[in-house]
């Protein structure tokens, strides 16, 4: 069992990791916004279009990427040099295998001149390029080093946004989508092959049962990420297969103006709570207790983010793009109740990561990518954007939910719930309604920019407050934790000056 100074310690390293890995996609989307600003003045709906159907179409396939063994190999950390060459050569084969078929899905658009293909090529051959990045990355989580992973990931991001606008600039339209990937593979395999050193070699050649006994566990992490993907991009196809390009266009406009909002703690999760409760696995009540805690700020952050965003989003999507993406406004908001919902889920992956419930992992990717698809195909029948966005939204947000309770099966209990999800709920729809019955009481002879300036600044005092006043020694544990990441750091620092 870890003593309490070792749980400590976990627990200080974690909060440390997710600080860097939240601020290096903070930045990240801080430049996809400025990507997002010049690429949406640039290309047109359709454009946008073309890509979300390339991506939808290309979801399943990538699923194949690395053969399903990043998180194994993360799981089996203490063993990377001994498996880093297997894990390596069987990576390489699946990526290859996934390059072939969507190759071969490219060359009919390809024929018929249709930018799918190109795109469709461009994240094939993406594909194999990465496969060495995986195992220096692999090994960069594993010795906890994620402020250099955060430095290469902004780099990466950035870069891909470089790319599209150059692109687009140079006027090669939906097509500048296909280079991004290609050009982000290439840097992060550099960049993560000069962090993390040389792989260690293997002279001896590995009996083909270890490759079959990698593929019976990787088989289901396979499958997870294979609807992991329908439930990021699958959506796209029931809408761009319903509708047209342009639907699917403003759609994913949308859809992405929100995954922006929401990938910097998104990132900080997927990084750092896994790695986090494999620590803890031989104290399973100990591990609950950290992922409730970690669920419980989450939430408290991400409620209130959605709230705000959507009550800004009108005014800042018409300031940034000269209101050419005003008909997306409305899909923008009602997709913002998806990010606390999505958070939730990510966090009770990572448990079953940790505990290495593959076979329910994939079970809740599954129902999370068809429920996804499903719900985005019966709102195309209503007829337009916001609907498919209300039916996404209600079907994630009622997904996240059940899996709160579910979450007793594992070791919750009920006041866990309701320190996860009850009271920040009940803080933020007070704080909400206040607001819009204040808006509503001085609307008349104001303009609707003043008014959602107004009701956002009144919001985010309310929610202020409230935290001050409810949740303040959540809010103190989490300020603790961060200076005691930062002093140890600058011990390290001195230590090693």
């Amino acid at each position: 069992m870890p003593s309490p100074a070792r749980l400590s310690g976990l627990s200080s390293k974690a909060v440390s990791g997710a600080g860097w890995m939240f601020a290096s996609t903070a930045a990240g989307r801080a430049v996809a916004v400025l990507g997002q600003i010049g690429i949406g003045r640039l290309l047109l709906p359709a454009d946008f279009g073309v890509w979300a159907l390339a991506l939808s179409m290309a979801t399943t396939v990538v699923a194949l990427r690395n053969g399903g063994t990043t998180q194994i190999l993360i799981q089996r950390g203490s063993r990377f040099a001994a498996e880093a060459q297997l894990f390596l050569r069987y990576s390489l084969a699946f990526n290859l295998l996934a390059a072939a078929i969507l190759g071969g899905l490219s060359v009919p658009y390809l024929l018929a001149h249709n930018a799918v293909g190109t795109a469709l090529l461009g994240i094939g051959l993406s594909v194999p390029l990465s496969t060495p990045a995986m195992l220096y990355r692999a090994k960069l989580i594993i010795d906890g080093r994620f402020r250099g992973l955060a430095l290469i990931d902004l780099g990466a991001g950035t870069l891909w946004q470089v790319s599209v606008f150059g692109f687009a600039y140079a006027g090669f339209g939906a097509a500048s989508f296909a280079y991004a990937p290609i050009l982000r593979a290439i840097f992060e395999t550099i960049a993560t092959r000069l962090l993390a050193g040389k792989l260690p070699d293997e002279q001896r050649l590995r009996p083909a049962g270890d490759y079959l006994a990698l593929l019976r566990q990787s088989g289901w992490v396979m499958l997870s990420a294979a609807a992991g993907s329908l439930a990021t991009n699958g959506d796209y196809f029931a809408v761009g297969t319903l509708t047209d390009m342009t639907t699917v266009g403003i759609y994913y406009f949308a859809f992405q103006m929100v995954s922006t909002l929401n990938m910097p703690m998104w990132s900080g999760v997927d990084s750092v709570l896994p790695t986090s409760l494999v620590k803890l696995n031989d104290v399973p009540s100990r591990q609950m207790t950290a992922l409730v805690r970690a669920m419980r700020m989450i939430v408290l952050i991400a409620l209130p983010l959605a709230i705000a965003f959507a009550l800004a989003a009108p005014w800042i999507i018409h300031l940034l793009w000269h209101g050419k993406w005003d008909v997306a406004v409305r899909p923008t908001q009602i997709l913002a109740a998806c990010l606390p919902a999505w958070l939730v889920i990510q966090s009770a992956r990572s448990l079953l990561e940790a505990r290495g419930y593959w076979r329910l992992r994939f079970l809740l990717l599954a129902v999370n990518g068809i429920g996804g698809i499903g719900s985005a195909a019966i709102g195309t029948f209503f007829g337009s954007v916001p609907n498919i966005a209300l039916t996404v939204a209600t079907f994630y947000v009622s997904f996240s939910l059940s899996l709160l309770l579910a979450l007793g099966k594992l070791g919750a209990t009920l006041r866990d719930v309701a320190d996860i999800a009850i009271k920040p709920l009940a803080l933020n729809c007070g704080a909400l309604a206040t607001t819009l019955m204040l808006r509503r009481w001085i609307g008349s002879g104001s303009s609707d920019t003043m008014l959602d300036l107004l009701a956002t600044t009144v919001f985010v005092l309310l929610v202020g407050i409230g935290n001050l006043a409810i949740f303040k020694p959540v809010w103190m544990e989490l300020l603790v934790g961060l200076a005691s990441g930062l002093r140890k750091r600058g011990g390290a620092a001195v230590a090693n000056t």
